[in-house]
């Protein structure tokens, strides 16, 4: 049998080439110090940067040494020749600075998706196994936006402003040289600049830090409503959420607009104070000048290089909220990556049987505070078909995550195959296990993409999982067969036709252990009996069958029941035998029907 493909998870194995200090197998290796490591590695680009900056910089110096040579030299000897030498030379220096300039800009373009190479599919993995561990309604890709954000302020303009800013002291020393009153000047304004700008930053970090919490709940308020916009309508539920949405969308919008408000006030005062400064220059050069201790030309000269002195402090004020939420969206990812570490590539042992061992578990979900899952101890062999049922809230479900690995025990251990499921890798997991969970889940993209996982396989193999789940017939009455098109959660299809989808997948590749949860909650008398048939099936050919029930009817087609209420294993036993023991009142809450 052909077993389908599945590409290494960044969690278990690293690609070739990967850094050292990124490789979980290496001794430099820091789990809680990824986003650091991955920096390090861009240093060489950084470095460079930082070169063509003072490079860019050290250029800036032909305006005003022109201006100085065209009137100390070409104006009293009255050289054309001259004059076309020192323009020359400054168009060359000058298109040098605009080259290395844009080339800066591209390095540091370079160095953000050196950064998005090294890191997203470690966050993007971070967001699934993050998942796992936080409730329902806190998964979201936000740790992949962050990580956008990062780069968007690493290539952004506010970024140049560290490069730049080194290289004040230059321009501030070079007016010293020139005379030191014209330095002393330049000090005092590059301090009132800072000063202004450092306020700038402290009088809205907190509107900003509000702001942005806000605006990242009325996101995830808005995508949830969107989500479910059925109910929405069908309740009239539309005024009351948006009240609830208003509220976030009110503080972000009144937040906001009194950082903006305070930021472009110390912007004006900013750009004031530098025209003021530039004005002093003009007005103090020209009294060194009426008193013979600079020439005429200094005066230009000093104002140009006082200008370029102060630029990358009102480049900072312009561009600082980018860079302090680019550092708060990077803290946020080392977050997420310390919160799911990556997995050491691990030995593949051969798995013969899908026996499973659950041994002492206890559960408590995540958001939760109570178990629930109590002390469960539960031995299925190799080829056996169980149903689990149970009342609401028995546990059942949290029970079949714990089986496929989705999430790991409080305390116990679940093993297939004598191998605990911690120690699964996810290659193992995609040769061996399928899995239907009650809310599907299917991806945007084909049903032939959603059948085979994504995955790179022969179409034979797709076909292969419709059939045996007994829905190729569906699909090709579908006006683009296996090329139909379904967006996020399979809208486009309805809830029988979603379910019978997900029953394909969970059995393509012909998985040793099947785990299907309410997998005929949405289902018509087509769909029940494909799905029976589907079941004798994979008992003939020995498959581990776990079946989560609240209905009866489909455990019909297993040889063995468990019975959950309140966390604990009430019953387990043969079919027939734990039907005849079941208390009245727990078979009318897990039946639709009178079970003879």
């Amino acid at each position: 049998m052909v077993e389908p493909t599945s590409t290494p998870s960044p969690n278990e194995a690293t690609e070739p080439g990967i850094p050292a200090a990124l490789d979980p197998g290496h001794p430099d290796y820091n789990a809680r110090d990824e986003f650091a490591a991955a920096i390090r590695q861009i240093k060489g680009l950084l470095w460079t940067a930082a070169a063509f900056s003072g490079a860019v910089n050290l250029l800036f110096l032909a305006s005003p040494i022109y201006l100085i040579q065209i009137y100390n030299r070409v104006l009293p000897s009255g050289s054309v020749a001259t004059l076309i030498g020192l323009s020359f030379a400054l168009l060359l220096a000058l298109t040098t600075m605009a080259v290395l300039d844009a080339a800066r800009a591209r390095i540091l373009i370079r160095a953000a998706a050196r950064i998005d190479r090294l890191l997203s599919r470690r966050v993007f993995q971070a967001v699934i196994d993050v998942g796992a561990k936080v409730g329902a309604g806190r998964r979201n890709a936000q740790p992949l936006r962050d990580l956008d954000q990062f780069r968007a302020a690493l290539a952004g303009q506010g970024a140049q402003f560290f490069f730049d800013v080194p290289w004040m002291p230059l321009f501030i020393g070079v007016l010293f040289l020139l005379h030191p009153w014209l330095g002393f000047a330049a000090l005092v304004g590059a301090a009132g600049l800072i000063g202004l700008a450092f306020l700038n930053e402290r009088t809205t970090r907190a509107d900003n830090k509000v702001s942005q919490e806000a605006a990242l709940r009325s996101y995830q308020f808005t995508d949830s409503i969107a989500r479910f916009s059925d109910p929405v309508h069908a309740m009239g539920m539309d005024r009351a959420l948006e009240r609830r949405w208003r509220a976030d969308r009110e503080t972000m919008m009144a937040r906001q607009g009194a950082g903006s408000d305070r930021n472009a006030d110390y912007a004006s005062a900013i750009r004031f104070l530098r025209l003021v400064m530039q004005g002093v220059m003009l007005g103090l050069g020209a009294w060194l000048a009426l008193q013979g201790s600079i020439l005429p030309a200094a005066i230009f000269a000093a104002n140009m290089m006082l200008g370029r002195a102060l630029a990358p402090i009102e480049v900072a004020v312009g561009g600082w909220r980018q860079i302090e939420q680019g550092l708060a969206a990077g803290r946020r990812v080392q977050k997420v990556l310390n919160a799911a570490p990556v997995r050491p590539k691990r030995v593949e042992p051969p798995i013969a049987g899908a026996d499973v061992r659950i041994d002492d578990v206890r559960f408590v979900p995540p958001t939760a505070k109570r178990e629930a899952l109590k002390g469960i101890d539960l031995k299925i062999a190799a080829g056996e078909a169980i149903g689990i049922v149970g009342p609401s809230g028995a546990g059942k479900s949290c029970l079949a995550r714990l089986i496929v690995a989705a999430q790991s025990p409080t305390k116990g251990v679940v093993q297939i195959g004598g191998l605990d499921t911690r120690h699964w890798s996810r290659s193992m997991l995609a040769k061996n296990i399928g899995y239907l969970p009650q809310n599907v889940g299917l991806f945007p993209g084909t049903l032939r993409d959603n059948i085979a996982r994504f995955s790179d396989c022969d179409d034979a193999l797709v076909v292969e999982a419709a059939m045996r789940a007994n829905v190729h017939q569906m699909i090709l009455d579908l006006p683009e067969a296996y090329e139909t098109r379904v967006d996020e959660g399979g809208s486009g299809l309805s809830g029988g036709q979603r379910q019978r989808i997900g029953l394909a997948r969970a059995m393509f590749g012909s998985p040793k252990l099947l785990v299907l949860d309410e997998p005929n909650a949405h289902l018509d008398a087509d769909g029940e009996q494909a799905l029976a048939d589907a079941l004798q099936y994979l008992k003939r050919q020995g498959t581990t069958i776990v079946l989560i029930a609240h209905r009866l009817n489909p455990v019909a087609h297993v040889d063995r029941v468990v019975v959950l209420n309140k966390g604990e294993l009430q019953l387990d036993g043969p079919r027939a035998r734990v039907f005849r023991k079941v208390k009245t009142d727990l078979v009318r809450s897990i039946a639709a029907e009178p079970v003879g």
